[in-house]
């Protein structure tokens, strides 16, 4: 008779049509959950058995997710839920909170841990809710080996757990220093990489479409020294500073993608990527070494590409980054400021994407409508910034106070209207409820939003260029884009 499994990792499925409604169906990404393949590496490498169920790349609904962690029997189950951002695992929790609700109702006895982005902002008030009975603050890694050795609840940091009625908590534990020594391993092979069922980003792959889902997502470095006031990084970590694997480390799982599972894309998902040349420039150099091909997209910052030289650009273009996910924001300098974003002008963000492009860099970049201190008016003139930079792939937001940043703490203070709901959270959804201004309301803001991505994607000189840098077919790719209208709630549909 088989040994009983330690732990089942899951990966909620169930929510992709609430969180895109039809862009799902051809046009969002299915990302690999690669903070269960490392958390399940750590875990097996400290000697107890783990598996992971993707119910969200295998499309399972709550009630086939339910049958299959019953028929796992594990000792535990955790539920990760982490997106690929601290900002968007808030939608998440409507489906993890089902699927603990249904687990709980067939079998009590099943132990449900919750780790990830969204339990270390909201530890308190996860366990308050949702149907489960222990809550990991901070990355979860030692926490829960720690549980796993069936170690008092009173000794493993960062545990929230009830006790005789109450509930109880143990203060947030030290992050790991060395990734490279003690995060050393990756369960690629819990993952169903090798059939092609995930799905890179449209925009990563416009030059071949075809490709989509030869695709990964991995961390080279966890953290971020800077304090946006929209994100929600820092409610996990705990602090503001970036820790790094070996670029070793990094060519090795570069190695393993593309040799065993014949993975063509990889989105470096780390929150800067871009920032420190000690990192990335070995990363680099690794890599021409190999002759993969690999095709990258990896987060840049405004004032750190500044202040690059143009020959580091160019030798990460020739390595194969052709893309930079770069969080431009706002046209105006002062909504900028207020969101703690940076010192930088347009001067500075036109100068930046001409380099960049100079270098070969295609951008997918990020622009935010309803930050505080937006109006009409600075909202309008982000949106010609954009247009005037003609970026390949712009990704245009609303303003949202995700759990764990400045701006849903600043909410709470002020009494702000937030989503019901934690499917509001979800910048594609119907349910969809932005912040508002002082001078424009939610609904304002997102019909603004709405009409910018129509206006942009369907401008003649945007369309010209996507065709004539990426071919006929990738024209046709983002006008059948642009033709699905979301349906929001907010605006009356």
């Amino acid at each position: 008779m088989a040994e009983r499994l330690n732990i089942l990792l899951v990966n909620v499925g169930g929510t992709k049509k609430k969180v895109y409604q039809d862009l799902s169906k051809d046009f969002s990404a299915v990302e690999p959950p690669f903070w269960a393949a490392l958390m399940a590496g750590y875990v097996r490498k400290n000697g107890f058995s783990v598996d992971i169920l993707d119910a969200s790349v295998r499309n399972l609904g709550l009630e086939e997710t339910v049958r299959e962690i019953q028929a796992r029997n594990a000792e535990m189950t955790a539920i990760v839920v982490y997106g690929q951002q601290a900002n968007t695992c808030a939608p998440i929790m409507g489906g993890v909170g089902e699927l603990c609700r249904q687990l709980k109702q067939l079998d009590p006895a099943i132990k449900i841990i919750l780790t990830g982005w969204h339990p270390s902002a909201l530890p308190e008030r996860t366990l308050r809710e949702e149907a489960c009975d222990l809550v990991i603050q901070g990355e979860g890694f030692r926490p829960l080996l720690e549980i796993l050795k069936k170690q008092p609840y009173e000794k493993v940091p960062g545990l929230w757990w009830r006790e005789g009625g109450a509930i109880r908590h143990n203060p947030r534990g030290a992050n790991i220093g060395d990734l490279t020594g003690e995060l050393s391993d990756v369960a690629w092979d819990l993952l169903p990489l090798a059939g092609g069922d995930y799905r890179a980003f449209n925009w990563m792959t416009l030059q071949s479409l075809e490709t989509r889902n030869h695709y990964a997502s991995i961390f080279t470095s966890l953290g971020c020294p800077y304090k946006c006031s929209f994100c929600a990084i820092h409610a996990t970590f705990g602090e503001r500073r970036i820790r790094y694997w070996s670029p070793d480390w990094a060519l090795k799982q570069f190695d393993i993608l593309a040799r065993q599972y014949g993975v063509k894309h990889i989105n470096l998902i780390d929150e800067l990527y871009v920032f420190d040349a000690r990192h990335y420039l070995p990363i680099a150099e690794g890599l021409l070494q190999r002759e993969y091909k690999l095709n990258f997209c990896a987060f840049a910052r405004v004032d750190r590409v500044d202040a690059m030289d143009m020959a580091e650009l160019k030798l990460l273009k020739k390595a194969g980054f052709n893309w930079f996910k770069l969080g431009i924001e706002s046209g105006s300098a002062a909504v900028l400021s207020k969101a703690q974003k940076g010192k930088y002008d347009k001067e500075c963000i036109r100068r930046v994407v001409g380099k960049i492009h100079e270098a070969g860099i295609d951008l997918c970049a990020n622009f935010i409508f309803g930050l505080p201190g937006d109006t009409r008016e600075t909202m309008q003139e982000t949106l010609d910034l954009a247009v005037e930079l003609n970026c390949a792939f712009p990704s245009f937001f609303c303003a949202m106070a995700p759990p764990g940043s400045d701006l849903y703490s600043e909410a709470l203070r002020n009494g702000v209207v937030l989503p019901e709901n934690w499917i509001g959270y979800a910048q594609q959804g119907y349910e969809f409820l932005p912040l508002s201004t002082d001078t424009l309301s939610a609904a304002e803001v997102l019909r603004f939003r709405d009409e910018a991505f129509t206006s942009y994607f369907s401008n003649p000189r945007y369309l010209a260029s996507i065709e004539k840098k990426f071919g006929r077919v990738a024209r046709e790719h983002v006008e059948a884009m642009t033709k699905i209208k979301l349906k929001r709630k907010l605006l009356g549909d």
